[in-house]
C-alpha cells in the first residue's frame, strides 16, 4: 500500500518562507562565478570560473562549432577575449582562459557524495536570458554510452529546467557547491550533467601554466643594512601592463629581497619560486626608498 502524505497549506507556506531566503542568499553568492560564453559570429552558452586566474570551464559543444573569437562576459559587465586551453569532446568539456585574475571562483564538491533526491540548482543563460536560476532534484546517477564501442561516461540526471544557452553552466547542491556541469537536455524535462569529480580528474591532467609576476628584473646590490647576510636582490626594471606585480602596486625601482621567505639573489631564484608556487598569493619582501616593506601579490592561480 502506498501512503501519500500531504503537508497542510500553512506548513508548506512556512517551509517556503524558511527556505526561500537561504536559496536567494546562495544564488547571490554563486552568481558572480557564472559567466556567459559567446562567439563573434553568434551563439552563446554558459560557463563558470574554475580558478581565480581566469580559467573558465564549459561544455565542448559550446565552443566546438563557434565561428570567430570567443568572449567571456562576467556579471559585472566586463567582457574578455577567451583562448581555448583544452577540450575533450568525449566528456563534452572545454577549458577556456581569459586574461584576468582575482576572479570569484566557484566552490566545487565531490559529486561522488551526491545522492538521489538531493536539491540541485542551475544557473545559466537559456535562450540568451542572463543568469536565470532553476531548481529541481537529482533523479538518477549512472552511466551513459558515448561511443559505439561501449565506452560510457558517468552522469547526473535531474529535473532542473534547462534550455539552449544553459549548456556549460554549473549544477549546484544546496550549499552552493558545483556538483556537475550541465550538458544535455532531453524532451524538455530531463537534464544531464557531467559530474564535478569527472571534470576535476580531467583538469588535473592538463598542463599547468606557470604563474607570472609580470616584471623585468636585473640583479642588483642591496643597500647597507641587515638583510640576513644577503648582498643582492632583484631590481624591477619594467612592469607588464595589468600584470600581477602592477596590480599589487609594485613600482619600477623596487628591490625584491625574498619571496615567501626564499632569497631572490638572481632571476633564476625568482623563476624557481614561481615554478613551485601552486596556489594563493605570493608574499614579497621588498625595499622601496630604503624602507623594507612586505607586499602580497595575487598571482591569479
Amino acid at each position: 500500500m502506498v501512503t501519500h502524505i500531504h503537508a497542510p497549506a500553512s506548513s508548506a507556506f512556512a517551509l517556503s518562507v524558511a527556505v526561500s531566503p537561504a536559496v536567494t542568499e546562495l544564488v547571490d553568492r554563486v552568481r558572480p562565478s557564472v559567466v556567459q560564453v559567446r562567439s563573434e559570429a553568434g551563439g552563446a552558452g554558459t560557463g563558470f570560473i574554475w580558478r581565480s586566474g581566469g580559467a573558465i570551464l564549459t561544455n565542448d559543444h559550446v565552443v566546438a562549432h563557434a565561428r570567430g573569437r570567443l568572449h567571456v562576459t562576467l556579471t559585472d559587465g566586463r567582457s574578455f577575449p577567451a583562448r581555448l586551453a583544452a577540450r575533450n569532446p568525449r566528456l563534452d568539456l572545454a577549458l577556456l582562459q581569459i586574461e584576468a585574475s582575482g576572479l570569484p571562483a566557484a566552490v566545487t564538491a565531490d559529486s561522488r557524495d551526491l545522492r538521489v533526491g538531493e536539491l540541485v540548482l542551475a544557473i545559466g543563460h537559456p535562450w540568451g536570458q542572463p543568469w536565470v536560476v532553476t531548481a529541481g532534484i537529482v533523479s538518477a546517477l549512472g552511466e551513459v554510452p558515448v561511443r559505439d564501442d561501449g565506452t560510457t561516461a558517468t552522469y547526473i540526471r535531474s529535473d532542473v529546467r534547462l534550455a539552449p544557452g544553459n549548456s556549460g553552466g554549473p549544477l549546484l547542491n544546496a550549499r552552493g557547491e558545483v556538483v556537475g556541469i550541465n550538458a544535455m537536455i532531453f524532451g524538455g524535462d530531463l537534464a544531464v550533467a557531467i559530474p564535478s569529480h569527472v571534470a576535476s580528474e580531467w583538469l588535473a591532467l592538463q598542463p599547468r601554466q606557470r604563474p607570472s609576476l609580470g616584471v623585468d628584473v636585473r640583479r642588483n646590490e642591496l643597500p647597507a643594512g641587515n638583510w640576513a647576510g644577503r648582498t643582492h636582490g632583484l631590481l624591477i626594471a619594467g612592469l607588464n601592463a595589468s600584470g600581477a606585480a602592477e596590480r599589487a602596486s609594485l613600482l619600477i625601482g623596487d628591490l625584491l629581497v625574498d619571496a615567501n621567505g626564499a632569497p631572490l639573489e638572481n632571476p633564476a631564484a625568482l623563476r624557481d619560486v614561481l615554478e613551485k608556487h601552486t596556489t594563493g598569493s605570493l608574499r614579497l619582501a621588498i625595499i622601496r626608498g630604503g624602507a623594507a616593506l612586505t607586499v602580497e601579490v595575487d598571482l591569479g592561480i
